[in-house]
């Protein structure tokens, strides 16, 4: 039997005629559905596209310019990345989730400076994703664009990215995408920390299509399962300077955590950049450093047996990067190994900055696309079957200068191993 392949574009279900969606409208999440068929779904080709308006009027019909709303600023980094809130996948039929990834945002924001490099960035990241080296270029061809800025960007998840073999059969799991919208305040920040000028502002996606690569005449088992590496999202908050997050993953095969940090008060402010990722922060902007961290499993040390210490302590008030916790930070996004580029490095991650916009050490100020700073542990770094948690307590103990109080936000993904497994009687089991 001959192979033959078809690329399909396939437009959201719930799209209104006017063929234009936002969160300030009213549409706040799209589905995406391919149904079931006799074909095999090549989950690395999925890829979304379509074009976005950045308006200053509730009338869609003003830009911001030079001239009028001149402090409207969206994350450069992310890009058209900035405007997806959660992304799941499901099976089209009964509904089972497949993977979920809450904050996805905050996921991308870490994930994206650690796996592209500068090249990146000025490149193919500029056309295809909307990202910038810096938040003058992104303001100028982006946000002040008096025409849409067209995307294609891959649906960046375990599924479509961490997969043992990367072929999903639609006969026997047709798949739903479903893609939550950021809210225009988490969008949007404000250059100088007055949102006055943005109160009307928001986004908005036109022309959107799912395209993706479908294999016909392969055969497909009656029986089977995908392998993937999923991402699970959680979230806390830090107060004090010996901060703590604890939870109860039910996760059988983790492979690596990472953390990063954001004040609270960032979070769904036009006045703020919500996808800050620096070093924990007081109430001032000033750094709230992190001096010692511990991974702990049931209450003890793991996999380590001793506290990672920072390169900042009572004695030695430095501002440079601390190498060890960065380390540790970029190998659980991807194993050293397989480390070939990124934005993450001495200009990115040090103490020389502050949250507070109004001063000249600004956190927008911060160069090669922005701060990159988080904690991180890596448990498996062959990626085989990774550590159980399912019945054990995952914990990070972080001891900080977080002396006033202020909350900071803390996102915790998890990077984990899930099977599917179909059979043609007994339908769809998702294992994690």
């Amino acid at each position: 039997m001959s192979v033959s392949k078809k690329y399909l574009s396939i437009q959201p279900n719930n799209v209104p005629s006017t063929g234009k969606v936002s969160f300030a409208r009213g549409n706040p999440i799209l589905t995406v559905t391919l149904g079931r068929q006799d074909g095999m779904l090549d989950l690395s080709s999925v890829r979304l596209a379509g074009e976005l308006n950045i308006w200053r009027d509730a009338a869609g019909t003003l830009h911001p310019t030079d001239a009028a709303a001149v402090e409207v600023r969206a994350s450069h980094k992310l890009g058209i990345y900035s405007a997806i809130d959660q992304l799941v996948f499901r099976h089209a039929e009964t509904k089972q989730v497949i993977e979920h990834i809450r904050h996805y945002g905050r996921f991308m924001s870490s994930y994206m400076p650690v796996m592209a490099g500068m090249q990146d960035v000025a490149g193919h990241l500029s056309e295809t994703a909307l990202i910038y080296p810096n938040y003058n270029s992104f303001r100028d061809s982006v946000v002040r664009a008096t025409s849409g800025s067209k995307f294609c960007i891959p649906l960046v998840a375990g599924l479509t990215l961490g997969v043992e073999g990367g072929m999903l059969p639609l006969d026997k799991v047709p798949l739903e995408i479903e893609i939550h919208l950021a809210p225009d305040s988490q969008f949007f920040y404000s250059s100088d920390g007055d949102p006055a000028n943005l109160s009307n502002a928001f986004y908005e996606l036109s022309g959107l299509e799912v395209a993706c690569e479908v294999s016909y005449g392969m055969p497909s088992p009656d029986k089977g399962l995908l392998s993937f590496n999923s991402i699970t999202s959680y979230f806390s908050t830090l107060e004090s300077t010996n901060s703590i997050i604890n939870f109860n993953l039910g996760l059988s095969k983790v492979l690596a955590a990472f953390v990063n940090f954001v004040p609270s008060s960032f979070v769904n402010n036009l006045a703020q950049d919500g996808f800050l990722t620096y070093m924990p922060t007081q109430g001032d902007g000033s750094v709230a450093s992190v001096e010692t961290i511990s991974f702990l499993r049931n209450g003890e040390r793991f996999p380590s047996s001793f506290e990672v210490d920072s390169v900042f302590g009572s004695t030695n008030d430095t501002t440079v990067v601390d190498a060890q916790i960065m380390k540790g930070f970029l190998s659980s996004i991807i194993p050293e190994k397989h480390h070939t580029r990124t934005t993450a490095g001495p200009t990115t991650s040090n103490r020389n900055f502050t949250a507070d916009q109004s001063t000249s050490t600004g956190y927008r100020l911060i160069p090669d696309t922005g701060a990159v700073y988080g904690v991180g542990v890596l448990y498996d770094m062959l990626d085989s079957q990774g550590v159980d948690f399912s019945n054990s307590q995952f914990s990070i103990q972080m001891k900080n200068q977080l002396l006033d109080g202020n909350p900071v936000s803390a996102y915790l993904f998890i990077k984990s191993k899930v099977v599917v497994a179909w059979d043609k009687t007994m339908g769809v089991q998702v294992v994690s």
